[in-house]
């Protein structure tokens, strides 16, 4: 059964140290909040009544007049069936400002994929191991932390996201939309994201921040003791990283820096069964040709099917679809030609092919024979990021997130972390009627269709996860041996 997790963690940490302010408290319709009346590191107690996500029933209004919070950030993603993510300090139920339905647009999708090809090639770039990520994850998380950026931090953030030429209001609301469309696709698919805030007790955090992130990302926020407990810190956000991406992700923080003031955590997991299963019984050991690694094959458990797929090719590459439950979701599969050309194609793998590729995709006959395989992959993104245009937001004399925390103390990213888990077997429901694609057409003459193909994904390949209406990659990755764990 195709199974992928995901997370995102991000650190903010301050230049300085940090000042005591007294917790907000507010009493909501599915969080309360408690201040305990001290100073420093005095923890909120959060009652969580319902589910973070939910939309159906409005919050009350959040207190104008109150002193704003405050925090030191950190970051984070991690790639499960699950997509999580939380803010530190504390909670803050959705307000009663009305956020007008937008339909997700073309320039949050591109942007996003876009930005998702970028972060691959460049965790890539040297690495001859399995490499997932999740752009749906990393980009959302990123998302959220762009709301609490100033001046050059803002406009590097903007250009290394792809959000360019949008407003923020028009960026906040379309991510609302695609989670939201995301979520909602396929019911025979379970889809689930989630954010969260953790933030250090007693150091405030910007009001209105706090209420975008947990308005248009559904972010509440907790209360922790970086400072003086960072081991409970990370142990209280380990276990609702695990719990979040059913296990598949038990930890993403280690122990923070004691200079942590704020964390943002993003989880998704994703579990979809395919459209039509592989057959277990005709699952047999193939050889799997390694690049540049001695021994050159390793034996793996090879899946065999049958039958109609989306299906294209050139004279460097053959491209699938594989559906998932009722085909709101799919995987895609990319294989060079040549058993050493998966760098060659990641080089030429951007937003612009990738549209043009899965355009020319059409239903033909043939035989696909896929690997079973699962695999972890965790990696902290600074350096990439860094590369990728985001330099300032890492630096801390420079850095501007003062739309979080007006400084003294400034706030910088100490640490962005990111986790997969993939597996990928026969698993599978069958496809429904209600599924068919095709159209047909009566007294047309067609000339006859191309002979049967045959795409034997034996040597390192490319491979994606969508969803069809958003056109969002919820996750992507190179594939160089099915064996590693």
């Amino acid at each position: 059964m195709p199974l992928r997790r995901s997370t995102v963690y991000m650190a903010f940490n301050t230049r300085n140290e940090d000042l005591a302010v007294d917790l907000i408290t507010e009493d909501v319709d599915f969080v309360n909040i408690r201040n305990t009346g001290s100073k420093g590191a005095a923890p909120a107690h959060i009652a969580q009544s319902r589910r973070a996500r939910s939309f159906d029933r409005p919050a009350r209004p959040v207190a104008r007049n109150r002193e704003p919070l405050n925090a030191k950030l950190k970051f984070g993603t991690v790639f499960a069936a699950m997509f999580c993510t939380w803010l530190g300090v504390a909670c803050i139920a959705r307000s009663d400002q009305s956020f007008p339905a937008a339909s997700p647009t073309a320039d949050i999708s591109i942007g996003l994929n876009d930005f998702g090809f970028r972060l691959l090639s460049a965790l890539a770039n040297g690495s001859s191991g399995n490499v997932i990520i999740s752009p749906y994850s990393v980009s959302i998380a990123l998302a959220m932390t762009y709301n609490g950026a100033a001046g050059d931090t803002k406009a590097e953030m903007g250009r290394t996201l792809a959000l360019s030429g949008m407003s923020d209001k028009q960026i906040n609301r379309n991510y609302l939309q695609m989670i939201e469309a995301v979520e909602k696709a396929d019911h025979s698919v379970q889809m689930e994201t989630a954010n969260a805030l953790w933030a250090q007790s007693g150091f405030p955090i910007n009001l209105e921040f706090v209420k975008v992130t947990h308005g248009f990302y559904a972010a509440p926020v907790e209360s922790v003791d970086f400072s003086t407990d960072p081991d409970r810190a990370a142990e209280k956000i380990n276990d609702w990283v695990n719990r979040s991406t059913h296990g598949k992700i038990p930890t993403i923080v280690k122990s923070p820096d004691p200079n942590t003031r704020l964390i943002l955590t993003d989880a998704v997991y994703f579990k979809g069964r395919w459209q039509r299963p592989f057959i277990k019984n005709a699952t047999k050991p193939r050889p799997f040709h390694l690049q540049g690694a001695s021994p050159a094959d390793v034996e793996v458990p090879m899946m065999v099917q049958n039958g109609e797929y989306q299906y294209f090719e050139t004279d460097t590459l053959q491209a699938i679809a594989l559906l998932y439950g009722n085909a709101h979701f799919q995987m895609y599969l990319l294989l060079p030609r040549s058993k050493g050309g998966l760098a060659d194609l990641l080089r030429s793998l951007d937003e612009s092919h990738w549209r043009e590729w899965t355009n020319k995709l059409s239903f033909r006959e043939g035989e696909i024979v896929l690997p079973k395989f699962e695999t972890t992959y965790a990696k902290q993104l600074n350096d990439a990021l860094i590369n990728m245009g985001m330099a300032v937001a890492f630096d801390a004399r420079k850095a501007d997130f003062s739309l979080i925390h007006q400084p003294p103390p400034g706030l910088y990213v100490g640490d962005v972390e990111h986790k997969t888990y993939v597996k990928v077997d026969e698993e599978g429901t069958e496809a429904a009627a209600a599924t068919s694609v095709g159209i047909e057409l009566a007294a047309k003459v067609y000339p006859p269709p191309p002979p049967p193909f045959k795409m034997i994904v034996d040597h390192p390949f490319f491979f994606a996860i969508g969803e069809r209406h958003t056109k969002a990659l919820l996750f992507a990755g190179i594939v160089t041996n099915p064996t590693s764990k």
